[in-house]
């Protein structure tokens, strides 16, 4: 009985120094990609094409007011905000077919099609990352809101950019596809991989024409509620 013991105590300290050990493992391993991640975005360099040094002169990204048919969310951090939860970005509700324009000029870094499950009405986006700078990332999150995958692929191919492409500040991206109400682009800054209000990186100009059109349908509106 007594060997017995000895060998199940044995036994799992066996166990669990194979089970630090696979999480040790694993932390180095997530430890290298946040490096190497890090590294990437430190090195990020224009090639003169613009100056990364900081943020700025960020424009809309329509070409008329007239494009746009509401204006629903902007960004918030708690529920204690008109539309009474937490959002990441400013919402564009674009009508069918209008020219989508590039907020910064910036490194087209990835363009993915999210897929948010079965029995999601707004199941497929197609979601556009450009870098900017070493430290942001602008995200252009399509949502035509469907559920049928063959109709977001027509977003998809709706694009006028690729991965590895430069845009312009003001450049069309792409053509917006609405199939369904509720249709619209997520829009957001991501700062060393934190979402942030996205007024202090406007130009005034750009910022004014925004409140503009946010005061056309929600005259006591702010853009960001902290």
């Amino acid at each position: 009985m007594q060997c017995d013991r000895l060998f199940n105590i044995g036994a799992q300290s066996s166990d669990m120094r194979r089970a630090l050990l696979a999480v040790a493992l694993l932390l180095i391993v997530i430890g290298g990609v946040v490096l190497y991640r890090q590294f990437a975005a430190q090195s990020f360099d224009t090639g003169g094409r613009y100056d990364p040094s900081s943020l700025d002169n960020m424009d809309v990204i329509y070409a008329d007011r007239d494009d746009i048919y509401a204006f629903n969310e902007g960004y918030s951090e708690s529920e204690d905000c008109p539309w009474a939860f937490v959002h990441n970005g400013i919402d564009y509700f674009f009508r069918n077919g209008s020219p989508v324009l590039a907020a910064a000029p910036g490194l087209v870094v990835s363009i993915t099609t999210p897929d948010r499950g079965a029995g999601q009405e707004n199941r497929y986006h197609v979601t556009v990352q450009v870098r900017f700078n070493a430290s942001i990332v602008l995200l252009y999150n399509f949502e035509p809101w469907t559920d049928d995958p063959d109709s977001a692929y027509r977003q998809l191919r709706l694009l006028n950019v690729a991965v590895g492409d430069w845009v312009e500040r003001g450049e069309r991206i792409a053509t917006f596809l609405y199939l369904a109400s509720g249709a619209h682009i997520h829009f957001g800054v991501i700062k060393d991989s934190t979402a942030v209000c996205p007024r202090p990186f406007f130009s005034q100009g750009a910022y004014s024409e925004l409140m503009g059109l946010v005061h056309t349908y929600h005259p006591d509106w702010e853009l960001c509620y902290p």
